[in-house]
């Protein structure tokens, strides 16, 4: 599990820097900037609780250890962020 949040990392790094200079730009501050947020916003919302659940179901058949569990949450966190990223980036590059 750690390999594959090492493996994230940097595209987290990536996303977390498009985002906030994104956020901190003069583009994100106008009208257009809201819109291309509220669409990030809207990409990344459904991932954390659906992988929440889908991390429980999973542990009621195989019993994860705590250290399993908290890595796991850790990539779930890690994989939000670089959706949300992302989509900024797509959203900013394509309008």
């Amino acid at each position: 599990m750690k390999i594959a949040g090492v493996l994230l990392l940097p595209f987290f790094f990536y996303a977390l820097y498009v985002f906030f200079t994104f956020i901190r730009s003069s583009e994100g501050k106008s009208e257009r900037g809201q819109n291309i947020l509220n669409h990030s916003y809207k990409a990344a919302l459904p991932i954390m609780p659906i992988g929440w659940l889908l991390i429980e179901v999973t542990h009621s058949f195989i019993n994860y250890s705590f250290e399993t569990y908290r890595d796991l949450m850790w990539i779930l966190i890690l994989i939000t962020f670089i959706v949300q990223g992302f989509t900024v980036h797509t959203y900013k590059n394509k309008q």
